[in-house]
C-alpha cells in the first residue's frame, strides 16, 4: 500500500497502531477514510480522517449492525452511537443506498470516541461479534 499519497498524521498513526495491537489491518488509504480490517473476525471499520475538524476520533461501522452490539457498544464509557447514518462512497465494504441523489452511495453507522482509550476498546468489542 502507498502510504505517501494520503500520509497518516501522528495521531493518525497511533489509532492505527492500537488497531494493530488488536490485529486490524490498514486496508485501504484515501484521504477523507482510512479502511482497517480485522481478518479472523470479518469486521471492517473506516476511521474518520477529518476528525481534527470536530476534535474527536470518529469511527465508521457497518450499518447492519446487530441491535445487540450496538447496545454492547453504547454500555461502553466514552463511546456513543451517531444517530444518523454517514454516507461516502470510498466505504467500499459496506451496503449501499439512496441518499437523496440519483445513485447510491455506501452507508455506515457512527461511533464517537471519547479517547483513544475508548477507541481501543471499540475495536475489542467488534474483534468479538
Amino acid at each position: 500500500m502507498n502510504l505517501t499519497q494520503h500520509p497518516l498524521m501522528d495521531f493518525e498513526q497511533r489509532l492505527v497502531n492500537v488497531a494493530a495491537d488488536r490485529e486490524y489491518e490498514l486496508t485501504h488509504l484515501l484521504v477523507k477514510v482510512c479502511e482497517l480490517h480485522h481478518p479472523a473476525s470479518c469486521v471492517t471499520i473506516y476511521l474518520d480522517r477529518q476528525r481534527d475538524l470536530r476534535r474527536a476520533i470518529r469511527v465508521k461501522i457497518h450499518p447492519e449492525t446487530s441491535g445487540e452490539m450496538l447496545e454492547a457498544i453504547e454500555a461502553i464509557q466514552g463511546l456513543s452511537i451517531e444517530p444518523n447514518f454517514f454516507h461516502h462512497a470510498n466505504m467500499r465494504r459496506f451496503p449501499k443506498r439512496l441518499n437523496g441523489g440519483k445513485d447510491k452511495i455506501n452507508f455506515a453507522r457512527g461511533v464517537v470516541c471519547a479517547d483513544i482509550t475508548a477507541f481501543d476498546r471499540l475495536l475489542q468489542r467488534l474483534a468479538t461479534e
